[in-house]
Order: C-alpha cells, then structure tokens, then sequence
C-alpha cells in the first residue's frame, strides 16, 4: 500500500489491541483500509449507539482475544467516555498529513476512491493551492470535466450528462464552485444551473423536455404546454444530445412516453417512445456491454457490484418481457456470478463496519441511515425477497407518479429472511447476540432515539386484491413518525414458482395491475411520509443437485444454505456436494454455514427452482430506493 492510505495508517497505534479513532472524513469506509486492518486481524466498529458500543466494549475486556479498532464519524459534539480515553487514548486521523497543498475543507467531501486518484494528480504541486483553486484542480485533474468552457444552456446541459455518467459524484462544495464559474460568464438560468444538485432533478428535467419533444413532433397538441416558448429550443436540445441520451431509455433512467403513432418522428427518437423495446436484442447487447466493461475493471469495488446488479435487473426484465436474448443474459449471469464470488470471498467481509450516514451500503445500516437524516415522518417498506430483476418490473409501475433515487445494499449472507431482514429492523450487525421479534427490534430502535412509542407502527402483510387503507395503521394513526410495512408477496411467488423467473414475471404483473403497491406509495407521500423502499435478499434460478440426508446435525435446512451447529458436520457436507463454506464472521458463532454454488441448489436432483440463501449477485445486492412525489 502506498500514498494516502499509507500515510493514514501510519498515524494508528496497531500495536494495541483496541483502538480509538475520531475519523472525521470517514476515510474508514474504504475496502481497501478495511482490508488492511483485517490482514492484521483488527475488526472495526462504528460508534452509532451508545449502548451498543458500551456493551461491545465490556465483553471486550472479558475476553481479551480480539483485536478492534473502535471509530466515531463525523464532527459532531460526540467523545469517547472517559474511561475509554484515559485507558486508550484517542486518535484523530486527519487527511492534511497527506494532502498538505490542498484545502482541507473540499478534500473533506471526497470519497475515498477520488482521494486515490487525486493522490497521484497532485504530486509535485509547487505550492498550496486555495480553496477555489482546489476545486479547480480536482475537477480538472481528476473528474476531467470542462465546466470552464461552458457558455451555453445546451452546453451546460451537456455537461451535466458527462456529470451525471461520471464514476464519481460531485461533491457538493464542487458543485458549487462549478455554478458559480458558471454563471459568471454566461447567462444560463439560475433554474437550469441548479439541476446539478440532484440526479433525479436533472433527470426529472429532461423527462418533462422530453415528453413535450415528442408530442410536438407527433401533433398531440393536447399535451403540449399553451404557447410555449421553448418549442425551438427543445427541438436544439434534443437534435444536440441524440447520440448521448438513448443509453437513459435503454437503462430504464428515462421513461418512454406513450403515443398513438409514431410514423412522424425521426428514427433515433423512436426508443424514447411507448413502442419500446422495438428491438430488444440492441437494448440487450448495450447492457451486456456495459457490464462487461465493468467487470473489466482492474479494481471492482462494492459500488461496481451495485451498477452492475442494477443492469443486470434491467437486462432481465427486458428478457422476461420479450422472451428474446436467454442466451445472452444468461452468459453474462454466469460471468457476473463468477467473478462476484471471487469478490465476495475477499471484499464483501469489508463492508460491515462501513459508516451508514452518507448513504447505507448493507441492510442494517438502513435504520441508522434514516435516523441521521431526520426527516420527521418516515415509512420503511420491506418487500421481502425483492431482486433488482423484479425491482425494475415494479418500477415501470410507479416511475411515472414518483421521483426514485434509487441505490443499492448488501443483504447479509446466508441470504435468508431470520438473518438479514432481522438485521434490517435492529439496525446492526447480527453478531449472534439474542435476536428480537421485528417488531420489537424496530420499536426498541426508534424508542432509543428519543420517539414516543405511540408514534411507530409495524405491519406485516400478504397484500391482495386492491388497497384497503383502514387496513393500514400508518395511514390510519396521523401521529405516526416511524412506520415500518412488510409485504411479504415476492417472498410467496420465490417459493411457489414452479415456472422459474418467467413465471413468478407473470404473476407479479397480476398482483401489480391491482396497483396495490402504487396506491399505498400515493397515500403515504399524500400523508407526509418521507418514503423508502428496499429489500432483505433476492433471490435466484437453480437446479437441484440433491439433497443431504442429515437429520438433526442442520439446524437448517434449505434450498441455498444449510447451517450446522458444528463445524466438523458442515466440513464433512462440504467434501460431499460442490459448495462454499461460509464465514460466520458477524453471525452466531455456534453456526456453520454451507451455500450452494451459483445455479445449484440442496434440493431434488435437477429440479428447477426459485429461492435464496446463498452469494449470488441477485440474492445479495438488493435496491434501496428513495421516494418523493414527482411534481
């Protein structure tokens, strides 16, 4: 290891067995670090709750056998208890050791992947560059992005798509330097500029453009906006991006607007258009390519598996709903899940201790990730099982009413309901502690953070048939803070499908014609709700290659993953069947886990099912999606 992250490391005790750092720029939340310290045997933990923390620090000093390196983030007015500090000590990691010619407050943004590439930029710099002249050297040196010839609105929209494709997210204090360049030398409107704040927003512009585009060229005149004064521009702007937004419909980022006929519009438009997918195979084979070129990467990190798993869906469900290109997705299936389970023999053990508060990146940081946010009213909906594949099948139902900023988490492994939707609703990692009822668990976690327990509810249902809102305690109590609903109907479909994937794509599109699920996300936006939706694994196609005969040495036993409750068993299970054993690092200690290989599964000799359990791309990174009503 060289660079930053050297120098960052230099600055740890790791001769001590516990470690006490204020890790202000989360700079911990890095595979690499994590890496690091795990060669050296040191686990991290980040400091959320007080009594979780005091409870973890106790049972260390009664069984001195692990090393741990104990982390707070952030700035703000926490400290370690006194009794910690005064028998470790403290350590404030601080980025200027590495960084000193450049402005501590803009590097405070960055994520750890742009700090890689900005270390080798910024080598040899004659001298110490300020605050503005910092953001112009990391723009131009690392994102390589020319906000400074920008002069006009067809240019900046341009822009913004190089912006928005980028690897990196700006930062916000670089977004900032870049409107402000740019509304110095042109005379673009504060409106326009300001679509650099969000994605969706950007997104949710050329929606609008777009649909507007298309019924003027197709005479719809009912649909076109009274005199509008854009007409001319729309039809510029669209001339000037054709070759650089039909990758948005393909990716399902852009959503094709419904008409009666088609015949008037020129022949590249026609993907952004209702009749889509008119040639499935073309859309089939861009995916295909963008995977690949990912998969290409020389470093794929866990942000890597996320886009590709949100392709991957994409790629799918454009199989599912076609019934063309099986064979093309199923090559790049089997070439994802072959290099993911390399990844995750070495980087997924990275990714627990990571900090929830920028954004989740496993399940259990979801609960501690709102809580951060502090958004007064929040709905958290469950659809259990829910892959990306059938995630892009619901959201060609609710993208047109709602705005979806949608990213991805890691389920925990085995990828099965009592292990990572328990981890959902206690908001930590399993570590093999007692486990409470859900409901409880999400109960306990608000109440900790300060809300009335008459101000949360929990549902679980099997939704069927139309919305029943008096069926709902979270639109049937106004004072509710926190509301937590299961939908346990992807989870039914998994277990029943005897058709595979195409099958359970049926019966899905039944349950979601009764918009059910679009009418519930109506009613809690209409009622204040602040609403995310996401999931406790995936799931995924397997074919049987028989079923061990073991009795009481599994203390569970299903399709994916069987758990012993010896080692020894599971060892033994290991040399019979082609499968992984898996860690239970994080989990209970007195469990043994085996999971089958990709597209295998512990059950009756080539019989083809759908289910979960174990480390395949779709069981294990699932969406994280946040909602608003589209205005």
């Amino acid at each position: 290891m060289e660079g930053w992250k050297k120098l960052l490391l230099e600055q740890l005790p790791l001769d001590r067995r516990l470690i006490f750092v204020h890790d202000r720029e989360d700079l911990f939340s890095d595979e690499e670090l994590v890496g690091q310290l795990k060669a050296k045997e040191i686990s991290i933990f980040t400091v959320g709750d007080r009594a979780e923390f005091r409870e973890h620090y106790e049972i260390q000093l009664e069984d001195p056998g692990e090393k741990w390196l104990y982390r707070y983030v952030g700035e703000g007015p926490f400290t370690f208890p006194f009794d910690m500090m005064a028998a470790h000590g403290i350590v404030e990691l601080s980025l200027e050791t590495a960084f000193p010619a450049l402005s501590l407050a803009v590097l405070r943004e960055l994520e750890t992947d742009v700090l890689d590439v900005l270390a080798k930029a910024a080598q040899g710099l004659p001298g110490i560059l300020s605050h503005k002249e910092t953001c112009h050297f990391i723009i131009k040196k690392v994102y390589k992005l020319p906000y400074d010839t920008v002069e006009t609105e067809l240019e900046w929209i341009g822009f913004l798509i190089q912006v928005f494709d980028h690897s990196y997210p700006l930062t916000k204090v670089l977004r900032e330097h870049i409107v402000e360049a740019v509304a110095v030398k042109s005379d673009i409107s504060q409106e326009l500029l300001s679509l650099i704040s969000s994605k969706e927003a950007f997104l949710g512009y050329l929606q609008q453009e777009w649909q507007q585009f298309i019924h003027s060229h197709t005479g719809d005149a009912s649909l076109l906006r009274e005199k509008d004064p854009g007409q001319e521009q729309r039809h510029r702007l669209f001339h000037y991006l054709k070759g650089r937004i039909q990758h948005y419909f393909i990716e399902g980022k852009l959503i094709p607007v419904k008409i009666t006929q088609a015949s008037q519009l020129p022949l590249w438009a026609k993907i952004g258009v209702s009749q889509k997918p008119v040639r499935p195979m073309e859309d089939l084979e861009h995916l295909a390519g963008k995977i690949n070129q990912l998969l290409a990467l020389e470093k794929r990190h866990y942000k890597t598996w996320v886009e590709i798993a949100s392709l991957y869906g994409q790629m799918k469900n454009i199989e599912l709903q076609s019934g063309e290109g099986q064979q093309l997705v199923e090559e790049i299936k089997q070439k994802v899940n072959r290099l993911f389970k390399d990844w995750m023999l070495t980087g997924y053990g990275t990714l627990a201790g990571f900090s929830p508060y920028n954004k989740p990146v496993m399940v259990h940081h979801i609960l501690p990730h709102m809580q951060y946010k502090r958004e007064g009213k929040q709905a958290l909906i469950v659809l259990d099982g829910m892959s990306f594949v059938q995630w892009k099948q619901i959201k060609q139902y609710v993208e047109t009413d709602f705005i979806l900023a949608e990213e991805g988490v890691f389920a925990w492994v085995p990828t099965i309901t009592e292990i990572s939707r328990q981890a959902i609703f206690e908001g930590r990692i399993p570590r093999g502690h007692l486990a409470l009822p859900e409901e409880k668990a999400w109960q306990q976690f608000w109440n900790r953070d300060g809300v009335n327990p008459l101000h949360i509810t929990f549902e679980n249902h099997l939704a069927q048939g139309a919305l029943e809102e008096t069926a709902l305690n979270a639109l049937q109590k106004p004072n509710t803070k926190k509301a937590a609903i299961i939908l346990r109907n992807i989870d039914v479909l998994i277990h029943g499908a005897i058709q595979g994937h195409q099958g359970m794509y049926a019966e899905l599109e039944v349950w979601l014609r009764t918009n059910y699920l679009r009418d519930l996300l109506t009613k809690l936006v209409e009622s204040n709700y602040l609403v995310y939706l996401t999931s406790d694994h995936g799931n995924t196609e397997s074919t049987g290659i028989g079923r061990p005969h073991e009795g009481v040495l599994v203390n569970t036993s299903g399709e994916r993953v069987r758990i012993y409750t010896g080692r020894e068993f599971r060892d033994h299970a290991a040399k019979e069947y082609p499968s992984i054993p898996w860690s239970n690092e994080g989990l209970r200690r007195d469990h043994y886990y085996l999971l089958a290989e990709a597209g295998e599964a512990f059950t009756v000799k080539n019989k083809q099912v759908v289910s979960h359990g174990g480390m395949t791309l779709e069981e294990v990174v699932v969406p994280f999606v946040k909602i608003q009503q589209r205005r």
